[in-house]
């Protein structure tokens, strides 16, 4: 190639050029070193400012200081009495008179203004928006205090506030006062902030200059001009001052190295002020540039000079750029260019490379220059054929192919390569050029492409690929093996026509949904082959993408999966039916279940569960064999499958128990009527080989909702109410009750605490007294115990009594009353003087299990007791049950000189001849009398009657529940029974029946 050489330009313009450039910069040195004075000199004077207003104001307030100072020597001397406070009123106002800065005077005591400047008569002020609650002083100060800012020419009264629209201001200034008395007072001033406001209007501030008085946190109480735009630097800085220990300082806040404004502040030195001037520049600018305006024209003609002659020597300099720039192009395609670039000479040595050549091969140019191309051989391509390569290019032909080469580091790659002959113009071959492509990862692509050919074509799975339209591209031979559909059958139409009609069209808008967010479904589907057989198959369907991500098409792969489904089935009846009878087995009557509590939720609806146990079959088992009795089973299944619905579930849940699930029951009579319908039918006799059986059944019925009952508790309700129907005499059915079930629960849990809560001392007796009628003296006490459970609380006796008598846990703890309550009978005969009975409650079971007798004797010898200590109270069941053990047990009670009496008269069957039969001594009327006795005549005749009955046996009586006066005065018309009751007492705690039994003595 031809090497151009740039034309150099005139040197004259250089010189000109270099000229104008410099006298710019000596004129743009000198305006900016103008501007930079400029600055500074505001900056002095704004400093100079600070100083003066500064020094002005701290005068001021130590002026207005040893006025109030005044004032408050006046105060501590007197008494505060009116004509002390007008002394001093008079003397605020000569201070008002020589003091043209404050507009008012006020003295304040506990928040009352005891004196005002502004009128005679005092008026309070609102002290609460001063800011002189919590004030702080300078340690130099005699004790002055500011306040806030405030609108206004006076102090607002109290629940007033300032009239923010008035352009008056004052601030707020407070002086502390203690009396000789120790009083604290108050001194308030205000003072005119348009006194400092006209010292600093009369400064001649420059202009753009503001002045700002503020207390320490940046709370301004004077400003000449806007305060907000400035208060954030205001503060900053006042912060910096302030932990600098320093009294004045400036911080400048610029754009770049051009200031944009200057803060100065000053901090006063007896008080917690600053005075801030805030100097802008912006301004200022325009008459810097008018004083300097011959400057800048100066400046501006030697741009405009400076502008000329540059484009002057670019357009000399541009045809010399031109011709450099299209060598340089020529030389950047070539060596830039992505297809390597090989030139040899004849003879194969190697004279140039391009940068792609060293990308692909990682040979330097400098490695393989004046090398041959031999150099590059992979061995894959046979001497006779570069050979015949040669011939070709010898004859002035061109070479096209592929080739397999070397890299340098060993490996091998593939290039599509075109090798041309350049021929001078003497017909001459002078050099060869070859021009490649790297083509490996092509012919790897093309290997991978032969292989996903072979797996479409093997794959025993059918494969089937539609465009984005749904429209079929190709099949492989197993989708022809499996629908029957040739490849020609398909092609251009949508997988549509393999539809087998068994799905509804929300399934396949589910698949279309489901390929549409995740881009993949897989299920199992039902189609039909081209000869209208229908079958089941697994199907995957996944999206295809192009390049840029757009979907481009389907792809479905799916596998017969006819035969799997019939070996699933046999395995799943296996696993799920009973092989003798055919029924659901106890795994798929748990799923039956499991799906009858999803539809009483889905539906708000009930069903019924029912446990069937076959009455006598063992019986039958024994008598004619298990082949008879397996036959017996066969038929009991078909007799139940033709008593319920089709909906409904016979179950063989093992041996003879059977069950039937009854979903989304309309009501509990279909569940009688088929309860009945079985019973009848399993009644009737079974043919057993010629021999007649004959069986019942016991049912138990649960019906259930979809609650939170577990499978396991739904199954045991039934079975415990199974078992209750063979309790009461078999061939019957029986329902479950739920109410029942949770009371039993309930029990369960307590009578399993009853069992500890004696060794861990849960229970103890409360003490109710039992008075006369007039309510002045006790007759006797009666023990009652309580259960304070730890964890629920306290338990009612009617709660865990009658489970104590059922469990038998009654016999101990019945014992350890007598025990308790003979103690306690004990320290009340140590108190001195009459001392009433103690009243104890023993069951029936107690006296069933015998040894009551025992008991009561030796707690009664261990405290040292007479058996008139000590009455014992009965219930009318035990007295009914008329048995001689019970007379006996009684009649040695009485002898040991225990009182009988009976609790809860009138409530059992009350009998005539149990009194006169039984050493009775005192009846005690039970509460449900006494509640309504006001208002109820059949309450107040049979009351009147039982102590008329009383009376006539020589018998004493004690009513109970008495808890109004009504009740009490309707009682007394009646005759003089004991009284117990809330109307007089409720049970109470040891202790305090103890200091009872003193107070009433």
């Amino acid at each position: 190639m031809k090497d151009y050489k740039v034309i150099n330009p005139q040197s004259i313009s250089n010189w000109i050029f270099a000229g104008v450039l410099s006298s710019i910069l000596l004129i743009g040195s000198v305006l900016w070193f103008s501007l930079i004075q400029s600055i500074t000199e505001r900056t002095e004077r704004s400093v100079l400012h600070a100083r003066m207003i500064e020094s002005t104001v701290t005068r001021t307030f130590e002026a207005l200081e040893i006025s109030l100072h005044s004032l408050s020597d006046d105060l501590k001397g007197g008494e505060l009495s009116p004509s002390h406070l007008q002394s001093v009123r008079e003397k605020a106002l000569k201070i008002l008179a020589f003091a043209p800065q404050l507009r008012q005077i006020v003295i304040v005591k506990d928040n009352n203004t005891l004196v005002d400047t502004q009128q005679p008569q005092p008026q309070n002020i609102n002290l609460s928006i001063l800011g002189l609650q919590a004030p702080s002083s300078h340690a130099y100060s005699l004790g002055l205090h500011i306040g806030t800012a405030l609108h206004g020419r006076f102090l607002p009264l109290r629940d007033s506030y300032p009239d923010e629209s008035t352009k008056l201001e004052f601030i707020p200034i407070g002086f502390w006062t203690r009396t000789n008395a120790g009083e604290k007072v108050l001194t308030v001033a205000t003072f005119n902030s348009h006194y400092v406001k006209r010292y600093i209007t009369d400064l001649q501030l420059d202009d753009n200059n503001q002045v700002y008085l503020t207390d320490f946190q940046g709370n301004a109480l004077l400003q000449t001009g806007l305060y907000g735009p400035n208060r954030e630097n205001v503060i900053a800085h006042l912060t910096t001052i302030l932990h600098s220990g320093k009294d004045e300082g400036v911080s400048t806040t610029a754009y770049d190295i051009l200031p944009l404004n200057i803060t100065t502040t000053r901090l006063l030195t007896k008080y917690p002020l600053a005075v801030s001037i805030v100097t802008d520049f912006k301004g200022s600018f325009a008459v810097w540039i008018e004083q300097k305006r011959i400057f800048l024209l100066i400046l501006g003609a030697a741009i405009a000079t400076l502008i000329i002659g540059t484009v002057y020597i670019v357009r000399i300099n541009n045809s010399a750029l031109e011709m450099k720039e299209e060598v340089h192009l020529l030389s950047e395609v070539v060596e830039n260019n992505p297809t390597v670039i090989i030139i040899t000479n004849r003879e194969g040595q190697i004279q140039y490379v391009n940068n792609s050549f060293e990308a692909i091969s990682g040979y330097k140019k400098d490695e393989v220059l004046g090398q041959t191309s031999r150099m590059f051989k992979s061995g894959e391509m046979s001497e006779q054929e570069y050979a015949a390569m040669s011939r070709t290019l010898n004859t002035g032909n061109s070479w096209h192919g592929e080739l397999q080469s070397k890299r340098k580091d060993g490996r091998f790659y593939w290039e599509r390569a075109s090798i041309s002959p350049l021929i001078n113009d003497h017909n001459e071959i002078t050099h060869f050029i070859a021009l490649k492509q790297e083509i490996t990862e092509e012919k790897e692509f093309q290997d991978k492409l032969r292989l996903a050919s072979d797996v479409f074509n093997t794959a025993a799975e059918a494969i089937l690929i539609t465009d984005k339209n749904n429209r079929i591209q190709m099949v492989n031979p197993s989708f022809q093996k499996i629908t029957g559909y040739s490849e020609a059958d398909v092609l251009g139409k949508t997988p549509s026509l393999l539809k087998s009609g068994k799905h509804s069209p929300e399934f396949y808008e589910n698949i279309y949904n489901q390929l549409k967010t995740h881009h993949l479904w897989e299920g199992e589907i039902w189609n039909k082959r081209k000869n209208g057989e229908v079958y089941p198959e697994w199907l995957v369907i996944s999206s295809r993408f192009d390049l840029d991500g757009n979907i481009e098409g389907y792809v479905a792969l799916f596998s017969d999966i006819t035969k799997r489904k019939r070996d699933q089935a046999v395995i799943t009846h296996q696993a799920n039916y009973d092989a003798l009878t055919g029924l659901p087995n106890r795994n798929l009557f748990e799923d039956r279940l499991i799906q009858s509590k999803t539809l009483c939720d889905r539906n708000k609806t009930e069903a019924a569960l029912l446990f069937l146990d076959l009455d006598r079959f063992k019986y039958v088992n024994d008598t004619f064999g298990h082949i008879a009795g397996d036959t017996l089973l066969k038929l009991v299944a078909t007799r139940l499958t033709a008593c319920i619905r089709k909906s409904d579930t016979v179950a063989r849940l093992g041996g003879d128990e059977f069950a039937i699930i009854i979903p989304e029951l309309s009501s509990a009579i279909l569940v009688e009527k088929i309860a009945k319908k079985i019973l009848s039918s399993l009644t009737e006799p079974f043919v057993l080989d010629g021999n007649h059986a004959y069986i019942s059944c016991s049912i138990g019925i649960v019906v259930h909702t979809n609650d939170n009952i577990s499978l396991e508790e739904l199954i045991y309700n039934a079975d415990s109410a199974m078992y209750k129907a063979k309790t009461k005499g078999r061939n019957r059915y029986e329902f479950f009750d739920e109410a029942l079930n949770a009371k039993n629960r309930e029990r369960n849990l307590l009578e399993k605490d009853i069992y500890c809560a004696i060794e861990r001392n849960e229970f103890h007796l409360v003490y109710q007294p039992i008075w006369s009628i007039d309510g002045q003296h006790i007759h006797s006490i009666e023990a009652l115990i309580r259960w304070q459970h730890p964890t629920r609380g306290l338990i009612s006796p009617a709660d865990f009594i009658p489970i104590t008598e059922e469990s038998g846990q009654i016999i101990a703890i019945g014992e350890w009353v007598i025990k308790e309550a003979c103690k306690f009978a004990r320290k009340i005969s140590l108190e001195g003087g009459t001392s009433p009975s103690i009243s104890v409650n023993i069951s029936s079971a107690q006296f069933m299990k015998g040894g009551v007798v025992e008991i009561i004797k030796r707690e009664l010898e261990n405290n040292n007791l007479k058996g008139a200590n000590l009455i014992a109270e009965i219930t009318e069941n035990l007295l009914l049950s008329d048995q001689e053990d019970i007379y006996l047990q009684l009649k040695n009670i009485v002898a040991l000189g225990v009182e009988l009496a009976i609790d809860d008269f009138g409530t059992g069957y009350s009998s005539l001849s149990y009194l006169k039969k039984y050493p009775i001594k005192r009846l005690k009327v039970d509460k449900i009398f006494i509640d309504e006795i006001v208002t109820d005549v059949d309450d107040l005749a049979l009351v009147s009657g039982i102590l008329s009955l009383a009376n006539s046996l020589s018998l004493s009586t004690v009513i109970e529940g008495v808890e109004t006066q009504a009740q009490l005065a309707t009682l007394k018309k009646l005759g003089s029974p004991m009284i117990q009751g809330y109307l007089f007492s409720r049970p109470i705690k040891e202790e305090q029946m103890l200091e009872l039994l003193r107070n009433n003595v």
